[in-house]
């Protein structure tokens, strides 16, 4: 949960709709569900920008986040933690009235989903060599010193809390930073920013260049409530003294130079509209919490009915009372003890009893004669469309999962025996969603190596910053996999000679879980130390300059192709 809504009470509740008093969910009071402003980019004219005045431009959009941003954020964040608007439901129900607020499980389902499709498998690192020439000492080094970083800041998490951040809230923040190491040599750290602790400021070019970010967040100690605030320039990191509340002055308590080349804060985009990826149907998420939750009302106010009786009890009349003088005293017997006698106003029934006695009753009429009734007992019921639920509620998730691109793996129709072609056009929806977001994602990517690769340079670490725009992300779908067919692919590949043995450890690798840079070791390894190992598919053996493998002659070759 984000700083703002687990400190911050007053920006949680700024998200629970209409306060405490709402009298129903959201969707239901019509108009527009956040502020007009609550999806705004930050801009300023590059001409009208002033770092000696940041702390005036890091106010000013600081109080505007928390007043009209902050809300749906949260709002979204609500969501996917399960704690839904019909929770704050005032349903105006009697007491005697059950009144469930049952809140659904589709934003997280639906996260979970895109996040695993999209980055279950990781993301690959490839640096894409001009004219596929072979790598260089200087390339190979920038993707080792790549590969290290990867690896120290434990880079498929840090990309896995980002998706799930474009998921949830349509935007997600990182922030690259250097620490003295134990060496006393500076060491780059990658984090990932709550959305609703950080922002971006733009120019007003077509490039949109970043002007500076803030990262700021809410700790209470001792019922002390305090905002921490820092600013990043192109340069500069501007750290302000604590303040009790937004919108107080800001005063720069430190700063100091981060050697990034430009803001290090990276804002990552779902989409061109920085929606989430079930925002759009919030107003279907609350409709069917709400049928849900009258569904079980209703199925608890069965439970409960309330018993109807015609005619009359027929119980032992066993309620005693204290027998009173005319004045109201106790009568004592000549024990002294209070004399009891059984009340013929108060019959006993037992309402835990299973078992009720009831017997006609006698009416006096007009005539002189007596009317009979007869008596009955049953309970009053509304007869319950079980039938007309099912086929609301089915509607409703159709919909959502529709409207989000998602595949429900709960719709029997979904798996079974669908061949492959099949499983694509059920993905179809999903596939096109994950291509854009991957670009998106991409352009983040490309990003945060820029900076870091900068950083590398001035420290010597690499010798020219630019190449790393030669590497690319790989995005592999997570898909479930047969092993069989994989291999069996492979093999077929194998024999068709017209695909590299590198590139078929490559394939092979999500089978058996070893890179191919190893799997080549190994190979050579195996082959050093058991030459007359039985090697069909030849990936033991190296292309030689003229163009023969090694280990082949003439005469083999010759023999071959007879």
């Amino acid at each position: 949960m984000a700083n703002s809504t687990s400190d911050d009470l007053q920006a949680y509740y700024a998200s629970v709709p209409y306060g405490l008093s709402k009298d129903s969910i959201r969707m239901l009071r019509g108009g527009q569900r956040f502020d007009r402003e609550a999806n705004k980019v930050y801009r300023i004219p590059a001409d009208q920008f002033d770092e000696k005045q940041i702390g005036q431009y890091v106010n000013k959009f600081l109080q505007h986040h928390y007043e009209h941003q902050l809300t749906r954020i949260t709002t979204l964040q609500r969501y996917y933690e399960g704690d839904n608007d019909i929770h704050y439901w005032k349903s105006d129900k009697s007491k005697n009235r059950a009144d469930n607020r049952i809140a659904s499980g589709h934003p997280r389902y639906i996260t979970t989903m895109r996040v695993g499709y999209s980055l279950g498998k990781g993301i690959k690192f490839v640096y894409n060599t001009p004219d596929n020439a072979e790598q260089s000492n200087d390339e190979k080094q920038l993707m080792s010193v790549i590969d290290e970083f990867n690896n120290r800041v434990d880079e498929p998490y840090i990309e896995k809390t980002l998706k799930k951040n474009l998921s949830i809230t349509g935007r997600a923040y990182e922030l690259v930073y250097a620490v003295k190491g134990n060496d006393g040599k500076p060491v780059t750290k990658l984090a990932v920013l709550d959305p609703a602790n950080a922002f971006v400021v733009y120019d007003t070019s077509v490039e949109q260049h970043s002007l500076f970010g803030v990262y700021y967040y809410m700790v209470k100690y001792d019922d002390k409530p305090q905002f921490y605030v820092s600013a990043y320039t192109s340069n500069q990191i501007y750290h302000y003294q604590p303040i009790s509340s937004i919108g107080d002055e800001l005063v720069v308590d430190s700063k100091e130079e981060h050697y990034f080349g430009t803001v290090p804060i990276t804002e990552f985009y779902n989409n061109d509209e920085r929606l989430g990826d079930w925002e759009a149907d919030l107003d279907l998420i609350d409709s069917y919490d709400k049928a849900i939750s009258e569904m079980a009302n209703s199925e608890e106010d069965f439970s409960n009915a309330t018993l109807v009786v015609n005619g009359d009890i027929d119980v032992p009349k066993t309620v005693k009372r204290l027998v009173k003088d005319k004045d109201g005293n106790p009568v004592r017997d000549d024990n002294g003890e209070p004399v009891w006698e059984i009340d013929p106003n108060s019959p006993y029934l037992d309402t835990l009893s299973r078992v009720m006695y009831l017997k006609p009753s006698v009416i006096n009429n007009a005539n002189g004669g007596v009317t009979v009734v007869p008596s009955s007992a049953e309970y009053l019921t509304k007869e319950l469309p079980i039938d007309n639920w099912k086929t609301h509620l089915d509607e409703i998730v159709r919909d959502i999962y529709t409207d989000t691109n998602t595949p429900n793996v709960n719709d029997e129709s979904f798996g079974g025996n669908s061949s492959g072609v099949a499983m694509a056009y059920k993905l179809f929806g999903s596939d096109q969603i994950r291509e854009n977001q991957n670009d998106l994602f991409t352009r983040g990517i490309k990003r945060r190596l820029r900076l870091l690769a900068h950083f590398w340079a001035i420290r010597s670490a690499i010798s020219d910053e630019t190449l790393v725009n030669n590497v690319k992300p790989n995005f592999t779908p997570n898909l479930p996999k047969n092993d069989t067919d994989l291999v069996n692919n492979m093999v077929a590949m194998a024999n068709t000679g017209v695909v590299s043995k590198q590139t078929l450890r490559g394939y092979i690798e999500p089978t058996t879980g070893v890179k191919a840079p190893e799997e080549d070791r190994r190979m050579e390894e195996q082959v050093k130390n058991d030459p007359d190992r039985i090697d069909p598919n030849n990936f033991s053996k190296h292309v030689a300059p003229d163009g023969q493998e090694d280990g082949d002659s003439d005469e083999q070759s010759t023999d071959e192709t007879k």
